[in-house]
């Protein structure tokens, strides 16, 4: 009898160790699907959003072109193409402008970094290094649906997105400003009178690059 029921208790607990690993698995894989379906889910933007996540026509050509360096101040110094007005269906829909067809790089600080609770962006404060001028620079969050058909688009702003995570913590932790090179796409927005904004609404949007500056 002993011997009997020795021969049944291996099977019955390499059975039940098999069982488990299969739930285990199981389980891993549909929270991963879960994740991923949410992710897929997630809808952002629409004021002028095709050319914000460089999505529209010339786009994509802008993602490896060479960025001309200018100064901050210099940056700013550029006069809007015309005015926009956010309830106008026809500017929302507006193409990208001559001056948002350019890569531009310049030396700023960041004093803040948030998440904008409509787009999922990551909001960023630019300030001059010589001035008190500002601006806002964007990075579009890569886990939008909009990148579902985008995937080099995702791939770039998804490698940007983790490089501003310490950079986020460094602010947030000293409390100081962080100097930084930052790449990307001048944007016309409309001018709100946001705090951080540009008096003329151009903005950094989307943002390609950013490299800690260390004096």
């Amino acid at each position: 009898m002993s011997n009997f029921g020795l021969s049944t208790e291996v099977p019955n607990s390499r059975y039940m160790k098999k069982v488990m690993t299969i739930v285990l698995i199981s389980l891993i894989v549909v929270t991963v699907s879960q994740s991923r379906a949410q992710q897929k889910q997630m809808q952002c933007g629409q004021w002028r959003w095709d050319v914000k996540t460089l999505t529209d026509r010339e786009g994509s050509a802008l993602l490896n072109a060479k960025p001309v360096s200018t100064g901050f101040d210099q940056f700013l110094q550029a006069q809007a193409p015309r005015k926009m007005d956010k309830t106008n269906k026809a500017d929302k829909i507006q193409p990208r402008f001559p001056s948002e067809k350019e890569v531009v790089e310049i030396t700023a600080y960041i004093t803040s970094i948030t998440v904008t609770e409509k787009d999922h962006d990551f909001l960023m404060v630019l300030k001059s290094p010589l001035t008190e001028l500002t601006c806002f620079a964007e990075l579009p969050n890569p886990d939008c649906v909009t990148f579902d058909k985008f995937p080099e688009q995702r791939k770039l702003f998804s490698k940007v997105w983790k490089d501003l995570v310490p950079i986020m913590d460094k602010i947030s932790g000293n409390n100081r400003p962080v100097k930084v090179k930052i790449k990307g796409i001048p944007f016309w927005d409309v001018p709100d009178g946001e705090r951080g904004a540009s008096s003329t609404g151009l903005e950094i949007h989307p943002v390609l690059n950013v490299v800690v500056v260390t004096d």
